[in-house]
């Protein structure tokens, strides 16, 4: 017989071993789209609702039927939306509709957030691609900042290697921009 401790009482019993599983994405189906103007395919959940498009305002836009919806823009580079990405999430309308929302609730909470103040505030502005903001972005940076005394604590060797990688980028976002067709004054001129 063996003899226990008033701590082998309290103890919990081991956890069984258990073997990791290792994650599988849950499976998908394909869609072709024409999200950001251009005809692609959208991998899609199996039991997810298919992608529609409808006009909302005179905008067509692609609508995905995913935790809520998605919208994205149907039209190129540089037509109105109501992002400034040409994507927007409408994850919360989940909570408003329910799940089973008709095309005219999706209709009703698009005009809903763009007559919003926390919206659009009635606005609609050009999307524009990742890119063409982030040019954007880096051009206002350059602009406001002295180049000779921006990153210069790490010596000048390191801050002529992050100017050079700068300027590099910049050079490319303007070439592609040129390629694709899209005004860099106009890119420019519509930041916030």
């Amino acid at each position: 017989m063996q003899q226990l401790s008033m701590f082998d009482l309290m103890m919990p019993p081991a956890l069984p071993v258990m073997a990791a599983k290792s994650y599988e994405p849950p499976p998908r189906r394909g869609f072709v789209t024409r999200a950001y103007g251009v005809e692609t395919v959208m991998e899609i959940d199996l039991d997810e609702r298919d992608p529609i498009e409808m006009v909302v305002r005179g905008i067509p836009t692609l609508i995905r039927f995913s935790y809520g919806f998605q919208t994205y823009a149907v039209q190129p580079a540089g037509s109105e939306y109501w992002s400034e990405t040409g994507f927007r999430s409408f994850a919360s309308a989940w909570t408003v509709t329910g799940p089973g929302f008709t095309d005219e609730d999706v209709r009703y909470l698009i005009e809903a957030n763009i007559d919003s103040k926390h919206g659009c505030n009635g606005n609609l502005t050009k999307w524009w691609p990742d890119y063409c903001r982030q040019w954007r972005q880096d051009k206002a940076f350059a602009d406001k900042f002295e180049r000779s005394t921006t990153w210069d604590q790490w010596g000048p060797e390191k801050q002529a290697e992050h100017w050079a990688r700068h300027d590099t980028r910049q050079s490319a976002a303007l070439e592609r921009m040129a390629a694709e067709g899209i005004d860099p004054a106009e890119v420019w001129r519509t930041r916030r």
